[in-house]
């Protein structure tokens, strides 16, 4: 079976680690439990190796290498605009999106982004529910 890997891009100094967990816990079991895909899903989520509760790094510099690390060898990122203003997302968007690699954007709040964070996203989904369906139907299946 062939895999697919995820990523899930959104923002995690701005937000508690309940707001940078919640949602990626519910695209990963509505993904999960609630389909039966073609192709297997694999998700990087960043909150599972550095969050800003429990500091394990030394430098940013480590936290923020080995999170692009793992979307440099993704296939499909997943992003949640909780915070437009987040310089990371922002980040890992531009280069997902230099690298050819499909974006998924959720902007369930209905943010004013800009217009390069739009143009970005191959999809905009204004909820979970709607981006879990698109990436079934489209990349999964």
């Amino acid at each position: 079976m062939e895999t697919i890997k995820i990523y899930l891009s959104g923002a995690m100094g701005s937000v508690s680690y309940e707001e940078q967990s919640k949602w990626r816990k519910q695209v990963i079991d509505a993904i999960t439990y609630n389909y039966d895909c073609e192709k297997k899903p694999l998700f990087f989520n960043p909150v599972n190796y550095y969050n800003f509760e429990e500091v394990r790094y030394k430098t940013q510099r480590e936290v923020m290498n080995f999170d692009l690390n793992g979307l440099r060898h993704s296939d499909l990122v997943i992003v949640n605009f909780n915070d437009p203003s987040s310089l990371g997302t922002c980040a890992e968007l531009a280069i997902a999106y230099d690298m050819k690699i499909p974006i998924v954007g959720i902007n369930k709040d209905k943010n004013e982004l800009h217009p390069w964070l739009e143009c970005f996203c191959d999809r905009m989904c204004e909820s979970i529910k709607e981006a879990v369906e698109y990436v079934v139907d489209f990349h999964l299946n």
